[in-house]
């Protein structure tokens, strides 16, 4: 009896909504204009901490390890170093900053791996292959360098000597382009320091949080300092703020807007039936089946306006991670439910209203009116 009842409303509100198809495509598109924006952005939010990290890295190391204060040592231990930031999974390039002498200059010479500089560093903007000895281009300009050109160095005291050839220049923009970048071993050798480093800069993806949490994990044993360049980690995370909260006022506009759409849709669509709810009403209908088959109504237009709306946002979020991102966005099996059930009561919050309204009319005048 319940499923005979239930299959006999299903197509009582089918047969209601077809007839009325047009008015009512037209409110599951105003809903759907809603829930499109909301999709695409709920979409995007879920990578795009991930997606503006990885944009944002382009701002160089926002955290510096540097020789305990009081230790009175002015070098780190490259094994202490590496197992510290392996242990608290930060990635970081240890660098011996030494002096060297070339072609009656003394010239500033860092070691550093090459290969992790860049990654580091990636708005630095070079010229020649990455691998080999780099030449700032201050110090190529003072020198005459040239990617190719040949290099003698000595150390001060003209102990230890090393030939290198240039394999490019780059450009920083600060005080690096005056220095000549090697490999951190043959760094280390024409210094004389061997195992030795004068500091590290790491990267920690996050917000200043993060990097105070991982400045703590790096210090702990001792023997080192870890300094957080709190004006990028405060940059960073008030990015990620800012656009989280923007994509939320984003959303709630869109669906306040699809809403108040739908408010007029739903309005005319209400009055239009104001003959066939008196009819009900006058035959001894219950106000709370009315109100529930009319609620019903608006639940089915929401829930297509959600699918629809769900869809067309997808392929936006698709869009703006490909154009604006550069690069493919993982859709979230958690958000299609999410924008249903915001479809379906922004449908709801819609309908209260006209539905209110259309209860309103007294059945004995509407009849009379339309006779």
């Amino acid at each position: 009896m319940a499923d005979a009842r239930a299959r006999l409303e299903a197509r009582l509100l089918w047969a209601s909504l077809w007839r009325r198809r047009g008015m009512a495509a037209l409110a599951a598109l105003a809903v759907a204009i809603g829930a499109s924006v909301a999709s695409a952005l709920l979409h995007v939010s879920g990578d795009v901490g991930a997606k503006l990290t990885r944009e944002l890295r382009a701002l160089g190391p926002n955290l510096m390890l540097a020789p305990a204060t009081g230790s009175g040592e002015s070098f780190l231990a490259e094994s202490l170093v590496t197992r510290r930031m392996a242990d608290a999974g930060v990635d970081g390039v240890p660098i011996l900053y030494a002096s060297a002498r070339t072609r009656g200059h003394l010239v500033v010479i860092a070691g550093a791996p090459p290969a992790s500089l860049e990654r580091l560093h990636p708005s630095w903007r070079r010229s020649g292959p990455a691998a080999g000895p780099q030449a700032g281009v201050a110090l190529a300009r003072r020198l005459g360098l040239a990617p190719g050109d040949s290099l003698a160095l000595a150390s001060p005291d003209g102990a230890r000597t090393l030939d290198v050839r240039i394999a490019g220049t780059f450009e920083a923009g600060g005080g690096e382009d005056d220095a000549l970048w090697l490999p951190l071993a043959d760094v280390q050798a024409l210094a004389g320091r061997a195992g030795s480093v004068s500091l590290v800069h790491a990267r920690v993806d996050g917000g200043t949080g993060e990097v105070e949490r991982a400045a703590a994990r790096l210090e702990h044993g001792g023997g080192l300092t870890a300094l957080p360049l709190h004006a990028l980690s405060a940059t960073e995370q008030g990015l990620l703020e800012r656009m989280r909260r923007l994509m939320l006022l984003v959303t709630l506009a869109a669906l306040a807007a699809g809403a108040l759409s739908a408010y007029g849709t739903l309005t005319d669509l209400a009055l239009e039936r104001r003959r066939e709810i008196a009819l009900l009403r006058a035959i001894g209908a219950p106000r709370r089946r009315i109100v529930g088959r009319l609620f019903a109504e608006s639940a089915a237009i929401g829930l297509a306006g959600g699918l629809v709306g769900w869809a067309v946002g997808a392929g936006f979020a698709l869009f703006i991670g490909r154009e604006v991102f550069h690069a493919s966005l993982r859709l979230h099996a958690g958000v299609p439910p999410v924008i249903v059930l915001l479809a379906v009561a922004t449908a709801l919050l819609a309908a209260a209203g006209p539905i209110r309204l259309a209860l309103g009319i007294e059945p004995a005048r509407a009849l009379r009116e339309d006779g």
